[in-house]
């Protein structure tokens, strides 16, 4: 009953964690690669997201000067920094910046641009400096992303543990719950995403869930990954750790 019930949570949480690394695809917000105004049908505003597309600071800080709303909603309540953030243009966003864009604002959604920006941190060339700058300017790195995930999610999926640890300190809660009303580090450790696990027990995310749905002891009765993958060092390191703090561990399977 055991195996079964532990092979059943391992399906539910692998199932989650490729929709989590895809559910940035199936954002409508993620549709933005135009020269045309999308969100904005008319007046001064639609100049405004015309300026953005544009990438033209002078542009838009004039049009900010003489009454464009630097947070106005257009269709599906999309802000002009969602537009900048998700059409990479760092100058616009500067722009928009500079005159009081709120970074924590979200659309119909649940988009954010911190949300959107965290989506684009690997973006080539300059997703990762417009992450900063939404950061730098006030974004909570608590945010949650339209499938209630938080936004360190992408993070942990992408198995990039410097942002991890960045967002860590600029106050990300690597205790937090997402959707399912389960706890972050469960959900990676059932993914397998062992290196991140073990990032979120140094960063001191609590592990102790052997009461729960969601032991890591649990997790970690699995065959995945094989002794040669790059991640079982860290499952055995996690695997360890659990020993040592008396919590009930199998051995590990070869």
């Amino acid at each position: 009953m055991t195996h079964l019930r532990f092979c059943a949570l391992n399906i539910v949480f692998m199932t989650l964690a490729c929709f989590a690394c895809l559910s940035a695809n199936s954002c409508p917000l993620i549709q933005m690669a135009s020269t045309s105004a999308t969100f904005f049908s008319a007046g001064i505003q639609q100049r405004l997201e015309l300026a953005i597309r544009a990438n033209d600071s002078t542009a838009v800080a004039q049009l900010l000067s003489t009454g464009a709303k630097v947070d106005a909603r257009g269709k599906h309540e999309v802000t002009p920094l969602m537009i900048a953030v998700d059409a990479q243009v760092p100058d616009a966003l500067a722009a928009l910046l500079r005159g009081a864009g709120n970074p924590n604002l979200k659309a119909m959604d649940g988009s954010s641009p911190v949300s959107l920006a965290t989506e684009n941190h690997a973006v080539q060339p300059r997703g990762h400096e417009i992450l900063a700058m939404i950061m730098a300017n006030g974004g909570d790195p608590n945010t949650l992303r339209p499938d209630s995930d938080p936004v360190i999610a992408r993070f942990i999926y992408d198995h990039d543990l410097d942002d991890l640890r960045w967002f860590k300190s600029l106050g990300a809660n690597i205790d937090i719950i997402g959707r399912g009303n389960r706890p972050l580090i469960a959900n990676v450790a059932f993914a397998q995403n062992w290196d991140s696990v073990w990032c979120l027990i140094e960063l001191g995310a609590r592990y102790d869930y052997e009461h729960s749905l969601y032991s890591l002891s649990e997790a970690l009765d699995s065959s995945y990954p094989s002794p040669d993958s790059p991640l079982y060092p860290y499952k055995l390191k996690v695997w360890q750790l659990l020993k040592d703090k008396g919590l009930p561990v199998k051995p590990m399977k070869p």
